[in-house]
């Protein structure tokens, strides 16, 4: 395990030094000099919102936007906003807006700041952002679970919290004609919805961010959540419904597809929304999690399919359910090391996943390389 962190490390030294030389060919005169980081999103990004991180927690459990942030010298994030038990308070000292169960769409409470759209908004209300500034904002995981579990509901309910969900971003009209359609316009209304999804992520990005100065944007576009030890499980159950067998096979298969077309929906949009705009990076997050997920040797992955907390439990879905507060890197590391990994303390350093959803802090890592790579590509390194 020692051997696969010193790769990382040296991964992560290389990534950097090549970005010091203007990433192999970006032009000199572009980079740019960061003395704040700004952070919007869900809870990727989301730096202890309600006391932990979404991640094993750990001394060196860093998540993604800090490990950018530390690449420019800019100090520890803190949250912005902190979770009483009944209602969020703020700490104007702090610059991560990101909170834990974040959405573009939070349908329940779009004021609340478990809206992505209304940190970008609050945010906006107390900046006037500057060439310093740094603004990284992750979204729409959340929104595609949302989308998949209403749309999964449709044999149970005929498909009300399906047209409910989607209506709040699509006309009615245009929703009830594809519905009336059967399951070919259920299937097709899906990715209609993403790609409105994204012009509205779009939109509040511009508006409360471009347009109030901001001239140095990261934009992660959205990851595949079928590939989550949670939907792996869920495309399982739609197998198992289906008779198992190669009946289960083909209906498993044609269910992920469809999810994933809506999830390339999604991005394709964003990445036509920000095509030309050199005050954003668009980073290719959907791209690289698919890479690590086919091929995670050639990132000294050893493990992408079980999550490294322990399961406390079943919710009411029949999922397994973790606790953060009490999965830490000491408590994994005086396990017994599961069958199939290092048999070192160290066994769940290299597993991609902490729950069912999220990622452990050497993922994070990957994703801040990437990135920093994309960074370096854009000459803001």
């Amino acid at each position: 395990m020692r051997q696969i962190r010193s790769r990382a490390l040296l991964a992560l030294a290389c990534a950097l030094l090549l970005a010091a030389c203007g990433g192999g060919g970006s032009d000199t005169s572009t980079r740019v000099h960061i003395a704040s980081v700004k952070v919007m999103g869900d809870s990727l990004a989301d730096s202890g919102t309600f006391g932990f991180k979404f991640t094993v927690q750990g001394a060196q459990s860093f998540i993604y936007p800090e490990r950018v942030a530390a690449n420019f010298g800019v100090g520890t994030l803190c949250p912005f906003y902190v979770y009483t038990g009944s209602t969020f308070t703020t700490n104007a000292s702090c610059t991560n807006y990101a909170i834990g169960g974040g959405r573009i769409n939070n349908v329940s409470a779009p004021a609340s700041p478990v809206s992505i759209v209304q940190q970008l908004v609050n945010a906006g209300a107390v900046n006037r952002y500057s060439a310093t500034d740094l603004l990284i904002i992750d979204g729409g995981g959340n929104d595609a679970a949302d989308l998949v579990g209403a749309y999964l509901k449709v044999q149970s309910d005929s498909g009300a919290s399906y047209a409910a969900l989607l209506q709040t971003v699509l006309p009615a009209e245009t929703v009830l004609a594809a519905l009336a359609q059967g399951a070919a316009g259920f299937a097709s209304i899906g990715g209609s919805y993403m790609t409105a999804l994204a012009d509205v992520f779009y939109d509040a990005i511009k508006t409360n961010a471009l347009d109030k100065g901001a001239q140095h944007v990261v934009v992660l576009n959205m990851p595949g959540i079928t590939n989550t030890p949670r939907f792996q499980a869920v495309l399982d159950a739609i197998a198992a419904a289906n008779g198992g067998g190669t009946a289960g096979a083909t209906a498993r298969a044609s269910a992920e597809s469809l999810f994933k077309s809506w999830f390339v929906a999604f991005n394709n949009e964003l990445a036509a929304k920000f095509n030309g705009n050199s005050n954003v990076v668009l980073v290719d997050f959907y791209q690289s999690f698919n890479d690590q997920i086919a091929s995670p040797g050639q990132y000294s992955l050893t493990n992408v399919t079980t999550p490294a907390c322990p399961p406390t439990g079943l919710g009411g879905d029949g999922l397994p359910t973790y606790d953060f507060p009490t999965c830490t890197d000491a408590a994994l590391s005086a396990m017994t090391p599961p069958a199939g990994s290092d048999g070192t303390a160290n066994w769940w350093k290299s597993y991609a996943f902490s729950d069912g959803f999220h990622p452990t802090p050497y993922a994070h890592d990957l994703l801040a390389r990437r990135i920093l790579k994309s960074l370096a590509d854009a000459g803001w390194l």
